[in-house]
């Protein structure tokens, strides 16, 4: 029996009671095999391995989104473990183990999903089956509290992932992103000593409301006295730097960052 065929059975098994009053709602089974065609189309190859992206966003209306959700890490890491199954079946790599997240997005139709993909090896993804020891002042907890305490998986709004939340505070820089063409022209923000993501989605750190961006379309980060790395979030109409494509990229003050119909121009902030 294949690997799906054997996560099908686990999928009927656990959610027919959830879902059978709906049929008409989204099945847990088509977002598996929907991750794996992203996986499968967005593998970079490099010198000596075949890497796959380790961070997978799917995107589901509300409707769809709160049943799934409900289920918690269950199927969270049930959906990573079938990711990195298919993976090395493949003789893939990841960076680090893979991680799912859901969003509820109202922009995308019932039993629709929209699925972005990234690479970011600077993650740590616990699946809970790593074995842990006890602490003394805890062995008396209630077997409740201790499966609350293990939990991976995080409530932000109306996000459902099993990444780890992380507080960071970044300084404010001398630089500065401005968007030069598109239907945000004249807009701007600045370029934080942080990661920054630029996309249609509301929970971008920059919003841009062009069309033909994705919603988590670019990532920009300080790459010290160098510039700016990007790197495309497995974009819909890519990202290109001086008319050329790029996947990740060292950008520097003057360069034209062209996503969908906007450019985008890193300057340096005028004196006061």
């Amino acid at each position: 029996m294949s690997l799906l065929a054997r996560f099908e059975g686990v999928a009927e098994f656990l959610f027919t009671e959830a879902f059978k009053k709906s049929t008409s709602r989204l099945q847990p089974v088509e977002i598996a095999k929907e991750l794996v065609k992203s996986m499968l189309r967005n593998k970079q190859v490099s010198i000596s391995q075949v890497y796959v992206p380790n961070i997978y966003r799917v995107y589901l209306h509300s409707s769809d989104w709160g049943p799934i959700a409900s289920f918690g890490d269950a199927f969270l890491i049930e959906l990573s473990k079938y990711l990195f199954a298919e993976a090395e079946r493949n003789d893939y790599t990841f960076l680090t183990k893979p991680a799912v997240e859901l969003h509820a997005d109202d922009t995308v139709n019932p039993r629709q999903m929209v699925i972005e993909v990234d690479f970011d090896d600077s993650i740590v993804v616990d699946w809970g089956d790593e074995e842990k020891e006890i602490e003394p002042e805890k062995a008396s907890e209630s077997p409740k509290q201790s499966i609350l305490r293990e939990s991976t998986t995080i409530f932000r709004g109306n996000v459902k992932t099993n990444l780890p939340i992380e507080g960071t505070a970044g300084r404010k820089s001398d630089y500065f992103l401005e968007i030069i063409e598109g239907p945000d022209k004249g807009e701007s923000f600045s370029l934080e000593d942080e990661e920054m993501i630029i996309g249609r989605h509301g929970q971008c750190d920059f919003v841009v409301h062009d069309p033909e961006v994705s919603r988590r379309h670019l990532k920009i980060a300080p790459g010290g006295e160098k510039g700016w790395w990007l790197d495309d979030m497995g974009s819909t109409n890519g990202t290109l730097v001086n008319g050329q494509r790029i996947t990740h990229y060292m950008a520097a003050p003057g360069d034209r960052i062209t996503i969908g119909q906007s450019v985008l121009v890193i300057r340096k902030a005028p004196l006061p």
